[in-house]
């Protein structure tokens, strides 16, 4: 009995680490992501007033019914935000990765043979996760959480196939559903578990079963059986104008993701170095694999799967070096929770802002200058602008994307952006009164030397043009001093 007390205080201890260390990690982020005030645009509309947008009414431009795979997310993120302030957000934040972790580690358990978890791999493991998802909060993390948690479930009925945790899997299917489009992941990776169970001739009637039921439970969201539909079509949409759906080897993003991008890879094929191939685990490491490589975006899943199912494989490699591995875990011990005594340092009691990602004194120009009507900018900008101007100004489109806009307006920005054929399509087909353009695209440059728009203000990312016509003797200046965006920020009017 004492032993066992014993191992589970040093347990408990070794999970306490972590999860210090997933608030320091989580406090190191500097920026929220771009879509988020969209998202509490919708938990607001939900919280306040008990509404759920299916219909667009932040742009001006055409869009299709608003089907809102995130729109769960944004009524958690509202409530966080509003009852535990900024703070709150960076917590939900690391207890997403803590939780996301923790499953990685109770799958490492379920591995035959497995070493004792590792402190020093943990750290390994989150360090890369954190690289993946620098920005404060995206809705993809309740996947990776949900994700996690589906992997060590089917993992551990394949093990133990006396255990009932797989009936879980339909009710887990429905909450995840209603948070985040990435449920489509959880069904597949049943799905591989029962190709996998089927191929190596063990029992999988569990997992058709669980398939069987669990598909058809996609309806019950909010916009019923015409989801799957939008479903469909938001995962297998062509994105290659969007970073994060690009390839790892894009030179984009090749140097950034090199360090993940071999560890996965390691992973991988030091399971085909096993005397015998468990095929369920195979099939899983090279389709998150392949996945992960062909869009950075699923890059995470692949690296959750490799650090919970090839953890055995990876820390073999490092068996004769255990006395020295000794001696870094118990100083990583020490780091971490030194570390976790400078979180305060951070300031994460405020908000996080940066006038390198958001047009903060461009958005409070227009603001303040009472620049209403229709205004256009980058779709990554729309959301904050949408937030902050809303009902004054209306936007050509934000982060939504397949969301609410037809595929059409969000070529007809790109070419407009970069200048290309047709470029001023945007401006002819639809009355637009502001442009707000980032200063570091070729349009900016064009629109310089315009005869028809006048540049009036000039910020960090954008400059602000108006009609020449309409242009003022003078304007107001925006305050340029960062504090007052940071208690501003979440400052917004009323969206009843």
């Amino acid at each position: 009995m004492c032993k066992v007390l014993k191992i589970n205080k040093k347990y408990s201890f070794f999970l306490l680490v972590i999860s210090l260390l997933c608030i320091f990690l989580s406090c190191l982020s500097i920026n929220y992501d771009y879509d988020l005030f969209a998202r509490l645009i919708v938990g607001e509309k939900f919280l306040e007033y008990n509404i759920l947008p299916f219909k667009d009414f932040l742009s001006y431009t055409p869009t299709h019914n608003w089907y809102d795979h995130e729109w769960g997310s944004g009524v958690v993120f509202y409530f966080v935000l509003k009852y535990f302030g900024p703070f709150g957000i960076i917590f939900l934040q690391a207890i997403l990765m803590f939780f996301t972790t923790f499953f990685v580690l109770k799958t490492q358990k379920l591995q035959r043979h497995s070493f004792p978890n590792s402190l020093i791999f943990t750290t390994i493991f989150l360090i890369l996760f954190y690289k993946l998802n620098t920005e404060l909060i995206r809705c993809q993390m309740f996947s990776f959480f949900f994700f996690s948690l589906f992997l060590y479930i089917l993992e551990k009925t394949k093990i133990n196939q006396k255990s009932n945790l797989i009936w879980l899997i339909p009710f887990l299917t429905i909450i995840w559903n209603n948070l985040h489009g990435g449920v489509v992941s959880g069904l597949g990776l049943v799905f591989m578990y029962l190709v996998g169970t089927i191929l190596e001739k063990k029992v999988w009637k569990k997992y058709f079963l669980v398939l069987l039921i669990s598909t058809p439970l996609l309806i019950i969201n909010p916009y019923g059986y015409k989801y799957l539909n939008f479903l469909f079509s938001a995962t297998t949409m062509q994105r290659k104008y969007i970073t994060e759906w690009w390839p790892v080897w894009a030179k984009f993003h090749m140097n950034y993701y090199l360090p993940i991008s071999i560890f996965v890879i390691l992973g991988t094929i030091l399971n085909f170095l096993n005397k015998k191939i468990n095929i369920t685990k195979t099939i899983v490491l090279i389709t998150t694999l392949i996945l992960g490589f062909i869009h950075v975006k699923l890059l995470s899943i692949s690296l959750i799967s490799v650090s919970a199912l090839c953890y055995n494989e990876i820390f073999s490699l490092f068996t004769k070096l255990k006395p020295i591995l000794k001696k870094l875990e118990k100083s990583l011990y020490l780091v971490i929770l030194i570390l976790s005594i400078t979180i305060p340092l951070f300031s994460p009691t405020y908000p996080r802002v940066s006038s390198d990602k958001y047009p903060l004194t461009e958005v409070e120009f227009i603001k303040i200058n009472n620049l209403n009507g229709n205004l256009l900018t980058s779709f990554g900008f729309g959301s904050y602008t949408s937030y902050k101007l809303y009902p004054n100004n209306l936007v050509y489109m934000d982060g939504r994307y397949e969301e609410v806009y037809n595929n059409e307006e969000f070529l007809n920005l790109k070419y407009f952006e970069l200048v290309e054929e047709n470029w001023d399509n945007v401006l002819k087909n639809y009355p637009t009164e502001i442009l707000m353009i980032n200063k570091t695209i070729p349009v900016y440059k064009f629109l310089k030397t315009s005869k028809e728009w006048q540049e009036i203000y000039t910020g960090v990312k954008c400059g602000i043009f108006i009609k020449k016509e309409k242009v003022k003797d003078s304007y107001i200046e925006p305050n340029k001093d960062l504090d007052y965006y940071k208690k501003t920020i979440f400052n917004h009017r009323s969206f009843k």
